[in-house]
């Protein structure tokens, strides 16, 4: 019923806006102002297909922020099994992919793995391309101290980055194994990750269960406490909510997969920056099921800077474009017959939305230079009556929908806040992801997150890691101000409108270079972050395990989870 409601509430905004607007640009302004009036009527018309598809996409996407709030009883499992006490026992192998990691995180991942409450498991780490022996001779040592349940291949020259490491692990993986987990090198895991999970694949139809990220030692700083309720917003309420309506992908690390099914498809991708997700669209194009678990089995290390923030979130965005270049084919209604249409559909969108909101940029600065010619000719377009209200009810609509995902987390107002703001800075990297990954006629380069203990470089050198966002927020902030100080507040006209959007735009993109300094300060300072809890403090609630219990109705369902 969510769905439906938001989909209406947002169709008729979108519908009742461009009524106001089309009349506008009708009436309101001068055949003086023919140019202007061009430059702003054109990005305005194909900005609405555009628009179009964002509430398609929010349809599926932001009623699922609040699920919670919508469900007494999941359909589908959001939680893990009872330990498995009793055969069967399918084996498992744990791969660990390294390069260049720091040999005392590799441990630490290395000894949680050791106490893993699982009959049959082993593990495989493998190291590639890592040219300094002092970060893999120690891991080497380890592994081989913790017994013949592990071992460690170091390899040179591997191509592929991540995705070459995991297909050589899965090379490796001995015959009878059936189930392979994934753990970076940075995660914690968990002593009840295997044993919770491994049921799940009793169900024929399921081919893998993917784990929410989390991470441990950001609780004492306020950039990674920002980090941290940024990446948990996806992580709790939208990726599990997404899986109840059977939309599911793989986000990497604390996951389960099906070995038959990884084999069947290929294995690992080796060229696109999300080889996990792109993995998921595979799967899913044979007529493969995941599940995505609310429960946290693993926590990882945040990147401690800006810039590493920056790396990391580039591959994010630039990796789902990639895979829509490369599969788009197979999602056509008339190819991959065994792909649900939500899965066709739910890829289709992840990717496109992101080159919408980019086209979007660009029509804004057309209509932005639009608005400056009429300021250079100091004609002053009224704006129409009612649109102030629509804008005003839309922020009000963003700012109540961000304060419940907030009460849904567990977080304070000022940690709201802080989402907003880093996500926000983050959108000069998404712009830059979108373009290297359309355009690009060289294969991207693998940046992987950096787990070594960050240092202060200056505030200057601190400074110059963002400053694409600085000049151009400077540049926003100015023209803003321009603007607005050519306007008549009595009489709202365009100038209000373009000076409001301008200065949005610089906070916006001056985020960046706050957070950049922010985090460099508390690494000068020596903040230290408090050590977290290896264990969950809440216990977990039963789910069910087989493909026909997720399709069961909710009142006839008692073995399924509420909501978390």
């Amino acid at each position: 019923m969510a769905r439906p409601l938001f989909f209406t509430s947002r169709l008729l905004l979108v519908l009742l806006n461009g009524f106001i607007l089309f009349r506008w640009f009708q009436e309101a302004f001068p055949p003086s102002a023919a140019v202007a009036r061009l430059l702003l009527f054109v990005p305005w018309v194909v900005g609405l297909f555009f628009v179009a598809l964002q509430v398609v996409y929010g349809l599926l996407v932001e009623p699922a922020y609040l699920l919670p709030l919508l469900r007494r009883r999941y359909l589908r499992p959001t939680q893990p099994l009872p330990p498995r006490h009793a055969p069967p026992f399918p084996r498992v192998t744990v791969h660990i992919p390294c390069h260049a990691e720091p040999p005392g995180v590799v441990l630490a991942t290395l000894d949680a793995v050791s106490r893993l409450r699982y009959p049959d498991f082993d593990v495989i780490v493998v190291d590639n391309n890592t040219e300094d022996p002092a970060l893999w001779r120690p891991v080497e040592a380890h592994c081989a101290r913790l017994g013949p349940r592990f071992r460690f291949v170091h390899v040179e020259s591997l191509p592929g980055a991540k995705g070459g490491a995991l297909n050589l692990a899965l090379r490796l993986t001995p015959k009878e194994t059936r189930v392979v987990a994934l753990l970076d090198a940075d995660y914690v895991c968990e002593p009840d990750f295997l044993e919770r999970l491994v049921g799940f694949f009793d169900d024929p139809a399921i081919d893998y269960v993917q784990t929410p990220h989390d991470y441990r030692g950001w609780q004492g700083r306020r950039f990674l406490r920002g980090c941290y309720w940024e990446e948990r917003t996806g992580n709790v309420l939208q990726l599990p909510a997404l899986s109840e309506w059977g939309i599911t992908t793989l986000i990497g690390t604390t996951c389960l997969i099906r070995r038959d099914a990884l084999e069947a498809v290929g294995g690992w991708s080796e060229t696109c920056l999300t080889e996990d997700s792109e993995l998921a669209l595979r799967l899913e194009a044979r007529g493969g099921q995941g599940l995505f678990l609310a429960r946290t089995f693993g926590r990882g290390l945040l990147p401690e800077t800006f810039l590493a923030l920056k790396k990391q979130r580039f591959r994010w965005v630039a990796g789902p474009i990639q895979q829509l270049r490369m599969h788009w084919r197979g999602l056509l209604p008339d190819r991959s017959p065994r792909m649900a249409a939500r899965h066709r559909w739910a890829r289709f969108f992840q990717g496109l939305e992101f080159v919408s909101t980019w086209v979007m940029d660009l029509l804004g600065l057309v209509a932005l230079l639009g608005t400056l010619l009429l300021a250079v000719g100091r004609q002053s377009i009224p704006l129409p009556e009612g649109l102030l209200p629509l804008l005003a009810t839309n922020l009000v609509t963003q700012g109540v929908l961000a304060w419940l995902r907030g009460r849904l987390l567990g977080c304070s107002l000022r940690e709201v806040f802080a989402v907003t703001a880093i996500s926000s800075a983050l959108g000069h990297t998404r712009r830059q992801a979108v373009a290297a990954a359309f355009f690009s006629r060289r294969p991207l380069l693998w940046l992987r997150t950096d787990k070594f203990q960050a240092t202060s470089v200056g505030w200057r050198a601190a400074l110059a890691t963002t400053r694409g966002e600085l000049v151009t927020g400077l540049v926003m902030l100015g023209l803003g101000v321009l603007m607005l100080s050519g306007t008549d507040l009595s009489r709202p006209d365009l100038f209000l409108l373009g000076g409001a959007a301008c200065l949005a735009e610089a906070w916006a993109l001056l985020c960046a270079p706050y957070f950049a300094l922010t985090a460099n300060a508390e690494l000068r300072k020596g903040v230290k972050a408090r050590p977290p809890a290896l264990s969950p403090g809440r216990p977990a609630v039963a789910a069910p395990a087989t493909a026909a219990a997720c399709r069961t109705a909710a009142e006839s369902s008692p073995a399924a989870s509420p909501p978390p």
